[in-house]
């Protein structure tokens, strides 16, 4: 027995000797950061190029981030490459996925429908899908199905897959089928992970006088109209420009001791050890392997839980919109007036999560976080490292978007701390000049 314990260690090591090694030894590419600060935000320029000279970014990767500031563009930088083995750097335009702050996009969607009275916050789903009912759904809220309470995280068997999600209608009555997980209450929540985006996508699909999807609701009420370079649903011909996903870092050891290094990611790892759910929603997703989502057809999907796929640039611009008061300053266009912008930017106290283990604060559809300085955000952040957010009280809109596959959770990442860091040291010179 001892004898085979041996043998296995050796193979063990072996392997990582095999896939890992070479990385310690290979030398590091250049540093590559790109794009535009107004006067006075050079510091995030560097904040930013730190990340990438210290390998919080790794060089391999790419990534991008922006900032609008009381309606104008005040940080636009890029760096890295948006795919390193055939070294094709990171440019202006070029756009990545932005896993899970896409629901931030889909929040304001709906809140366009809320404004328009297509929709009401607090009447049943039922009421515009009356197939919804099924399985005593009945009196499920729209605030409840936006807010992760509707215990819907996991499709109705055999669950969900590329093929279905890209027949809207299908993947509507999939969900309007499903079973919720635990009884309705008004105050229990599971993040729905992937579930929010068939169910957001069917429910606007329903009320909408043209009876549009959300990624053609989006492209004609914001993409064009403001000027957004984002997409939900990537046209073929748009990925030549597109960034090329990776697993992570060029080192696993390094990855797992960033990741282990996070109370988020300790609290989530914990909970997975007691409960199953997160596993069952991975595995219900049809989505498995991220590096799945390189395929272009699949990028054709319209997810609005997980596939919105664009630039830092779009997605700060989209949010400075509404953190400066609703209007886009360019245009004079009205994306949101402020009584629902209001209701958007309600701030919420966290309460535990079923399916992550972890304290979340949930409003509309929105997340709601304190920043690393203190300051309330209202957005969303994505799988390993994305953000898009709001700060409507310094008037302040960011993205961030990276290829590369941080290990941490939420709002942990080092790489967008030390931006806001950054970020808010420059605002807070300029407000006291």
């Amino acid at each position: 027995m001892m004898a085979l314990w041996t043998s296995a260690a050796l193979v063990a090591v072996t392997a990582v000797a095999v896939l890992w090694l070479p990385g310690f030894f290979r030398q590091q590419p250049p540093v590559i950061v790109d794009g535009f600060v107004a006067k006075g935000f050079e510091e995030v320029e560097e904040a930013f190029r730190r990340t990438y000279e210290t390998n919080l970014n790794p060089r391999e990767g790419g990534s991008a981030f922006s900032v609008y500031y009381k309606g104008e563009k005040v940080v636009d930088i890029w760096g890295g490459y948006a795919d390193f083995e055939s070294r094709q750097e990171w440019r202006r335009d070029t756009i990545s996925v932005f896993f899970s702050s896409t629901k931030g996009v889909a929040a304001i969607c709906i809140a366009m429908l809320v404004e328009r009275g297509l929709l009401d916050y607090d009447k049943p789903v039922s009421l515009y899908w009356p197939e919804f009912a099924q399985k005593g759904k009945g009196n499920i809220t729209v605030r409840q199905l936006l807010e992760h309470q509707a215990g819907l995280v996991l499709a109705a068997p055999p669950g969900l897959s590329f093929d279905l999600l890209s027949d809207v209608a299908k993947a509507g009555d999939r969900m309007s089928s499903t079973e919720p997980l635990w009884d309705v209450d008004g105050k229990t929540h599971g993040y729905h992970a992937i579930t929010f985006g068939p169910l957001t996508n069917e429910l606007l699909r329903r009320v909408d006088p043209k009876h549009r999807t959300m990624g053609q609701f989006f492209k004609e009420e914001l993409a064009q109209p403001f000027g957004l370079d984002f997409y939900i649903g990537l046209p073929l011909e748009e990925n030549y420009r597109t960034a090329r996903l990776l697993g992570g870092g060029s080192n696993v050891i390094t990855d797992l001791l960033q990741g282990i290094s996070s109370p988020t990611n300790r609290q989530i790892i914990l909970h997975m050890m007691q409960s199953d759910l997160l596993t069952r929603i991975i595995e219900n997703s049809g989505i498995g392997n991220i590096a799945v989502l390189n395929n272009p057809y699949n990028r054709q999907v319209e997810l609005p839980s997980a596939l919105g796929i664009g630039t830092a640039e779009s997605v700060a611009k989209l949010y400075g919109i509404l953190a400066a008061g609703g209007v886009d300053s360019w245009t004079n266009r009205t994306l949101l007036t402020k009584p629902i912008l209001s209701k958007l930017f309600t701030s919420t106290p966290p309460t535990f999560d079923k399916t992550l283990g972890v304290p979340i604060a949930f409003n509309l559809g929105l997340m709601v976080f304190d920043s690393v300085e203190g300051e309330i955000l209202y957005g969303h952040p994505g799988a390993r490292g994305q953000i898009g957010f709001a700060d409507p009280k310094n008037q302040l809109g960011m993205g961030f978007v990276s290829n590369t596959m941080s290990p941490f959770f939420l709002r942990d990442d080092p790489r967008t701390g030390a931006l806001l860091s950054a970020l808010y040291k420059c605002t807070r010179r300029i407000e006291n000049k």
